[in-house]
């Protein structure tokens, strides 16, 4: 869906509601969680953030490379050591020199996200 190619491209989206998220320009923040919470603050007029973090360049390369990994177009074939890609045999394959999920690996996207550099 959409939202969640916005969200993997690690582009910019609102978030509202309770438990909504937001990313903009590389900061990214939630509301609070309960509805009573969330209409109570509307109504005094406060923020309803929750909480929220900003990413260093590093942490955002790392997690750009994580969330591309679930998309069609995979990452670069620098994401892998050789010796990971010989460990993720049968759930990633190389297609025009990215790495691409295969229907297992899609099933253990996790596991493979775990050796992305």
């Amino acid at each position: 869906c959409r939202h969640n190619l916005t969200t993997w491209a690690q582009g910019d989206y609102r978030g509202f509601g309770c438990a909504a998220h937001s990313h903009v320009a590389g900061r990214r923040w939630w509301n609070v969680r309960t509805p009573d919470r969330y209409v109570d603050l509307v109504e005094r007029g406060d923020s309803v953030e929750a909480a929220g973090e900003t990413l260093d360049a590093q942490a955002r390369r790392l997690e750009g490379l994580h969330l591309a990994l679930r998309t069609r177009a995979g990452v670069p074939s620098s994401a892998f050591d050789a010796a990971d890609v010989e460990l993720l045999e049968g759930l990633v394959d190389q297609v025009d020199g990215r790495f691409v999920l295969t229907r297992s690996g899609r099933l253990l996207a996790n596991e493979v996200s775990l050796r992305v550099r």
